[in-house]
């Protein structure tokens, strides 16, 4: 089933990924009214987004100058893309105890959602059903506190996920690990799985900032 977006949710992403692409570079101007015009909406969810951009330190508010686009410091998203690795790396270990064969079998359909996506050159839904995968490996561990922090990591570092839609070669070798995911995970095994989505995530915390505009 199709998650529903708002208005603000459509807004933010496409913003972010015209950010991860370069199309806004560091010191740019985002103007409201244009904003909303290209994508046909109202200012009020641009609005929100933009502000949701500042929380997350993408976009400075400048008096007189409106919402500008914020530097990139690679070593931080470097830094965070790793800490991501090894938190879901954790996970994707203790949920070989946990997980059941109706969430194989929803990870499994997932993947071939994702591969459908790659293939009809849909990078944007191939990077939502991505996230989907992944936590839904991870929903069903005890550890809620650490559930929640990888969700606050996904959320927070929205960049992240622009990953497949600025560096696509990489999205099929992402379709073929998540088949070897899912065998570690029926097979049960522990220490390979833990090491395999750490490496996982790691080649695509590199291919990220090897793809940001300087």
């Amino acid at each position: 089933m199709t998650k529903y977006k708002s208005k603000v949710e459509i807004v933010y992403e496409t913003l972010m990924n015209d950010i991860a692409k370069g199309v806004y570079q560091p010191g740019d101007r985002l103007v409201i009214s244009q904003i909303s015009k290209q994508l046909n909406i109202s200012d009020i969810p641009v609005r929100e987004a933009i502000r949701n951009l500042e929380s997350e330190g993408y976009v400075n508010i400048i008096a007189n100058q409106g919402a500008v686009v914020s530097r990139f410091d690679k070593d931080v998203i470097s830094e965070i893309t790793q800490v991501k690795a090894v938190l879901e790396g954790f996970a994707s270990r203790l949920s070989i105890d946990y997980i059941t064969p109706r969430t194989i079998k929803k990870i499994r359909l997932l993947n071939q959602q994702m591969k459908q996506a790659f293939e009809e050159n849909n990078l944007n839904k191939y990077s939502q059903l991505n996230m989907q995968f992944h936590l839904e490996i991870y929903n069903c561990i005890p550890t809620k506190e650490l559930y929640k922090m990888i969700c606050d990591l996904w959320k927070k570092w929205g960049i992240t996920k622009t990953v497949f839609e600025i560096a696509p070669e990489s999205a099929r070798q992402s379709i073929e690990e998540h088949e070897e995911i899912i065998r570690m995970l029926e097979e049960k095994n522990y220490d390979e799985i833990e090491l395999f989505v750490r490496n996982h995530k790691f080649r695509a915390g590199t291919s990220l900032t090897t793809h940001l505009p300087k």
